[in-house]
């Protein structure tokens, strides 16, 4: 007998959609319709959402503008994550010379 894996709600995947489709969108932001529009969904989804993930800082409304993009939460993911590649790839790195030097 196999466990069945659990899917995630419909509403976090939807989520998980905004945050790829913003992430192509960086400097210029969507406007709430054109989000409504990529995403399927109704302008109230939109009009609930963003408000409450920019509480949190995931998304941020770009300034003097109706645009939207991912906000200061996701640029820190992403640094934090680069930088630690950028750790393990030198450390591998280094690892590679050490095996490779003669005694």
């Amino acid at each position: 007998m196999s466990a069945k894996t659990p899917s995630l709600p419909s509403h976090t995947k939807k989520t998980c959609e905004l945050f790829r489709l913003l992430a192509g969108y960086d400097h210029v932001g969507l406007a709430p319709g054109e989000i409504a529009k990529a995403l399927g969904v109704g302008a109230p989804w939109v009009s609930v959402n963003l408000p409450l993930l920019a509480e949190l800082d995931f998304v941020e409304r770009i300034p003097d503008t109706p645009r939207w993009r991912l906000g200061v939460t996701f640029i820190r993911i992403a640094n934090t994550a680069f930088s630690a590649n950028a750790d393990a790839q030198g450390a591998l790195q280094q690892r590679m010379r050490n095996m490779t030097t003669s005694f």
